[in-house]
């Protein structure tokens, strides 16, 4: 039976290499993800990635994971800020605005990827698609908590993935390297458009007959 000792001790071991692997990802895309790269990159010796991760599958999933948690960790903390501002949408602008540089910029490009590998292999989308859905999941509750109170429900609803899908397009122009937009403030001034503009096209749409 392994010790509690041993056991962290291969938690943390598989999290640098997953962190690795994010870095590999990020410059050298998926098809310069391999395990003798993650060991160099790591600075540990060869094989200690195989050992970890048997599968170039395996490894992908470890970083799905790795950076699943990375993104519930920014949301939960940006929700928790956001709450006490007088401007939450400004939070959110700035997480999002960390994703253009540094390492921000090296997640967002390694998640591109990691999506990319995931189109073109059924079995990695199939195994990655847990870690996405609670992360959609994730996301979702955290843009409906910036937003006053209300009942109801279709609108927080129809809000929230107006605003993931406009994030998901900026992050995929930063990873690309095109900085259209500029800063925190003109990301906040949009994502506040998005709301409204959802909130008046809900108003205007016919409501459905009771019968």
């Amino acid at each position: 039976m392994s010790s509690p000792q041993r056991k962290r001790d291969g938690q943390e071991r598989r999290r640098e290499l997953c962190d690795a692997a994010i870095q590999v990802l990020a410059e050298h895309g998926s098809r310069g993800l391999t395990h003798k790269q993650v060991d160099e990159t790591a600075g540990m010796p060869d094989g200690t990635t195989s050992y970890y991760y048997r599968t170039r599958a395996a490894l992908l999933c470890g970083v799905g994971e790795r950076m699943g948690q990375i993104d519930v960790d920014n949301l939960r903390s940006m929700t928790d800020e956001a709450t006490r501002s007088a401007s939450p949408f400004g939070r959110l602008a700035q997480l999002v605005m960390a994703q253009a540089e540094g390492r921000g910029l090296m997640l967002n490009r390694a998640r591109h990827e990691l999506a990319l590998a995931a189109v073109r292999d059924p079995d990695l989308a199939e195994k990655t698609q847990r870690f996405l859905s609670h992360i959609n999941a994730i996301a979702s509750e955290a843009i409906t908590k910036l937003q006053p109170p209300s009942d109801d429900h279709a609108l927080l609803a129809a809000q929230s993935t107006a605003v993931m899908t406009f994030i998901a397009g900026v992050f995929a122009r930063f990873a690309m390297g095109d900085r259209t937009i500029n800063d925190a403030e003109q990301l906040e001034r949009m994502l506040q458009a998005i709301v409204t503009a959802v909130s008046l096209d809900q108003a205007d749409a016919p409501r459905p007959q009771r019968p």
